[in-house]
């Protein structure tokens, strides 16, 4: 089936790098819905079905809108397939002093925006809204006019300019995803309601942030290395010593007494899994892979870690063995959970948003962990 994808953009805040003047956002915000062919009609009979529910017949305008209402307006556009792109700019990061002049700000950030969207669907139409920014309109369409002619596809992909109330009310819906993203990643509103509103709508909305921030999320580097902490050790030791006199299990006795054992000689010793597989073969004891053993005493609460660049097992004595620990887990599963938000963001472009996996309700935990990692600095500042 050909892809044809309806493009509604709008944008929220002013390109201006002044934040500390009134009334200046601190974010710059180009945010776009995405909507099959398909799907088109839907959504108007859903767009038509809000603003005769919420304003009187009238129009869909973000900035009238209270939370409770916008709860309420973000649950009924889930009644038809879509997805949003947004550029989240963070001015008070920008030090360029090019990009404090207006029209290199808005033709740099174009470029970054229609990326997201250009050249994924063999045919698509882009409704900008005329009451927006004309240089973010001028500098847009010169861009996707640009990069269509060269591509051989300017005789089916149309950019259109249009007043969001008479000609293509469709556009309000960018206009209040705008709004929801303004909310949520601008300091100037309150937090509770910020999280609230990006729970119900961070399964349909790819982020894009600049600057990118590579924010390490790794601690280990961060802490003394070969420092003996009592506390520490002795609250690991005391897991271990716990778990062997509860347990009925041989192996895991005996693996047991083999860390505490060494633990006890040589604290700051890893113990390889080579080496336990033999103290077992010493025993009588087959065991194929140590690590499954070793999960098992993890789950019942055993302080067992592996430091990053060190193959084995022990108890840790300080902090920094333990962040290592953490830090393996964490090489493991960020990029995991990081492939997984890639690849449905690839089956939910490529469909139009038909087929959006994360969005089920079996894989909200999932879901939620895609958003974390993929907003990383931002919830955490909205935790503090």
């Amino acid at each position: 089936m050909k892809r044809i994808a309806h493009i509604f953009v709008d944008e929220y805040g002013t390109p201006s790098l002044n934040i500390e003047k009134q009334g200046t956002s601190s974010h710059f915000i180009y945010t776009a819905i995405v909507i099959s062919a398909n799907n088109i009609d839907l959504a108007r009979t859903t767009h038509k079905r809000i603003i005769d529910t919420y304003f009187q017949g009238t129009h869909l305008k973000s900035k009238n809108i209270n939370h409770t209402k916008r709860i309420k307006i973000i649950k009924e556009l889930a009644s038809f397939d879509h997805y949003v792109i947004s550029l989240i700019v963070d001015k008070s990061k920008i030090e360029s002093i090019g990009l404090s002049q207006k029209t290199i700000f808005i033709k740099f950030f174009n470029k970054l925006f229609v990326k997201s969207f250009f050249n994924k669907y063999e045919e698509f139409h882009v409704y900008c809204d005329k009451t927006g920014s004309s240089d973010f309109q001028i500098s847009l369409k010169e861009f996707i006019g640009l990069n269509t002619y060269q591509l051989d596809m300017f005789d089916k992909n149309t950019f259109n300019i249009k007043d969001d109330i008479s000609e293509e009310p469709l556009i309000q819906l960018a206009d209040f995803y705008c709004g929801c993203m303004g909310h949520y990643y601008c300091s100037s509103h309150f937090k509770n309601q910020s999280i609230a509103i990006h729970n119900l709508i961070k399964a349909r909305i790819f982020v894009e942030f600049f600057p990118k921030e590579y924010t390490s999320l790794f601690g280990a580097e961060t802490f003394y290395k070969e420092t003996f902490n009592q506390e520490i050790y002795s609250i690991a030791i005391d897991s271990g010593k716990e778990c062997f006199n509860n347990s009925r299990d041989d192996v895991s006795r005996e693996l047991l007494n083999i860390l505490l054992l060494e633990s006890k000689l040589t604290p700051f010793r890893v113990v390889s899994g080579k080496e336990i597989i033999n103290k077992f073969k010493s025993c009588g004891v087959e065991i194929k892979n140590p690590i499954n053993e070793i999960a098992k005493l993890r789950e019942n609460g055993v302080l067992v870690v592996s430091p990053i660049g060190k193959k084995g097992y022990k108890f840790p004595c300080n902090e920094d063995e333990i962040a290592q620990f953490y830090d393996r887990f964490i090489s493991n599963i960020i990029p995991q959970i990081k492939c997984i938000g890639i690849l449905n963001k690839v089956l939910v472009e490529q469909s139009i948003g038909k087929i959006n996996i994360l969005s089920k309700d079996e894989y909200s935990t999932l879901n939620s962990l895609v958003d974390i990692i993929s907003n990383h600095k931002f919830n955490e500042q909205l935790i503090k």
